[in-house]
């Protein structure tokens, strides 16, 4: 029975790692970084709070990225024999690297919730503004008739 978890956290520490692998393997090219300057300093002039807010997300995510990286190199180091010494550290280091990347998921969807409802406020006062110049057009037109 134990022998079975430890089977089953190391394969799904496996598949942890090939995930994260696959998303830290993504360069960050200064394309990428300027994108994000120009992100964070549009988001500071909307909302300063926001932006700091973003950071801390950003940098507890980075920071759970290294200390889940630190702890795979560990598990990976020790032999057969002494994995399961390192399996729980390497589940702690990655929920705590999934609970990061949520939280920044999360804040990224409420962002984007506030610019739908901003936008579609935005997109109700333009069909006001057309609907006026729909009545005016006609009541024009009207006058325009013989």
């Amino acid at each position: 029975m134990i022998r079975h978890r430890l089977v089953r956290a190391a394969l799904f520490s496996i598949i942890a790692v090939a995930l994260v692998g696959r998303v830290a393997a993504q360069p960050a090219t200064t394309d990428d970084a300027e994108r994000e300057r120009r992100f964070v300093e549009a988001l500071r002039r909307d909302d300063p709070a926001a932006a700091d807010r973003y950071l801390s997300l950003r940098d507890a995510r980075a920071h759970a990225l290294a200390e889940l990286r630190r702890v795979e190199e560990q598990y990976n180091r020790a032999g057969p024999e002494l994995r399961g010494l390192f399996v729980r550290s390497l589940v702690q280091a990655r929920k705590h690297y999934a609970e990061t990347s949520l939280a920044l998921l999360d804040f990224h969807d409420a962002r984007d919730r506030d610019l739908i409802a901003r936008y579609q406020e935005e997109i109700g006062k333009i069909n006001a503004v057309l609907d006026a110049r729909r009545t005016s057009r006609e009541e024009l037109e009207k006058l325009r008739a013989p």
